[in-house]
């Protein structure tokens, strides 16, 4: 029978312990046991680099935007200088054509020219209404009864004939001024006072009988400024 010591059996048991221990402090330090990544990390890196990318994406599609608002507003840019450009060059050339006109005589005849026949339709149409307004007040002042009196239609004439006489010798003085073949100024001027004279005088002389000024006031405007008309015609086709 063989009797065991026990301390053999404690030496026994410590060599195992050094020998398991060395065999871990091989390992221990080795990167990998900290450097591997558990499941959840791994989720999570996952998770992460998604984000990223996503990221990145977003950043893209903003540089993208950016860069095509960027090259929007330099060819708006352009154009408006372009525009400017255009507007200028043709206010310079405006003002070479306006410059070249109040320099030369042509022009300025023409200018002249247009500026007096722009008048003379605008004296023209005061003409015709003062014809108008007096034929009306003539009518009423002579014929007030109504379309019965043979008189109210005739009546229309009258004031016609006085007043197609003023234009035909407003517009006969222009013609033979432009020639200088008027002979007798001054009986032109007799007889448009002549003729303007009996104008008014039909116009208001119901108002002269009864003294009403204010009336008559009133109605010797039109046959007024038909003279007035008539004044600054002769005026302006005088050479």
């Amino acid at each position: 029978m063989t009797i065991e010591n026990p301390r053999e059996d404690d030496v026994t048991q410590l060599a195992l312990r050094v020998e398991k221990a060395r065999g871990r402090l091989a390992y221990q330090y080795d990167p990998a046991l900290t450097d591997a990544l558990s499941e959840n990390e791994l989720v999570a890196e996952r998770d992460l680099a998604e984000r990223i990318r996503e990221q990145e994406r977003a950043q893209r599609w903003k540089y993208a935007e950016a860069t095509a608002a960027a090259a929007d507003r330099a060819r708006q840019t352009t154009e408006e200088i372009e525009k400017a450009d255009i507007r200028d060059l043709l206010l310079a050339r405006k003002a070479i054509a306006a410059q070249r006109r109040e320099s030369s005589p042509h022009a300025k005849l023409a200018s002249l020219y247009k500026h007096r026949a722009w008048s003379q339709r605008a004296l023209a149409g005061v003409v015709a209404a003062g014809m108008l307004w007096s034929a009306v007040n003539v009518q009423h002042n002579i014929a007030p009864g109504g379309p019965s009196d043979p008189l109210y239609w005739f009546s229309y004439l009258l004031e016609g004939m006085i007043s197609v006489c003023l234009v035909i010798i407003m517009i006969g003085t222009n013609k033979v001024a432009e020639w200088g073949v008027i002979d007798s100024r001054r009986q032109v001027v007799v007889a448009e006072m002549a003729l303007l004279s009996l104008t008014v005088i039909l116009n208001t002389y119901p108002y002269l009988k009864n003294g009403s000024w204010y009336d008559v006031a009133v109605h010797a405007i039109a046959p007024v400024m038909i003279g007035v008309a008539l004044l600054i015609h002769n005026a302006a086709a005088t050479p």
